[in-house]
């Protein structure tokens, strides 16, 4: 609905903008826009930025796996994701045991691959 009615069909345009059509810079943002926006709902003075985090966060604990994460939120590695944001994959290992035994008894259950000889390679 915003596109279809703030933004024009020309695929250079801004697609959010300042009133009267120009570039919104992050300074009018948060004094004309989100400010008001915090205030408004009587939540406390929050950083734009910290609704990433929150994102990033419900994704975790959604179950997402940090290699996903990692790379939809632009993080230079995994290696960072799990710095910033690995105390959240804690309760994920609860369960990692019987998750192996269930991998163990899945590959126990499967017929076994016919071998190859040096002549199939």
């Amino acid at each position: 609905m915003h596109l279809d009615r703030y933004v024009s069909a020309d695929p250079d345009s801004l697609v959010f903008s300042v009133p009267k059509g120009g570039v919104l810079r992050r300074a009018g943002f948060r004094r004309s826009w989100w400010r008001p926006a915090i205030k408004a709902a009587g939540l406390p003075d929050l950083k734009f930025h910290e609704l990433r985090h929150t994102f990033v966060a419900l994704w975790v604990a959604a179950g997402a796996d940090p290699k996903e994460v990692s790379v939809r939120a632009g993080h230079s590695s995994v290696a960072f994701t799990l710095d910033r944001y690995g105390h959240l994959y804690q309760d994920t290992e609860d369960d990692t045991p019987e998750r192996l035994d269930a991998l163990l008894l899945a590959s126990l259950a499967a017929p076994p691959r016919p071998r190859r000889s040096k002549e199939d390679l």
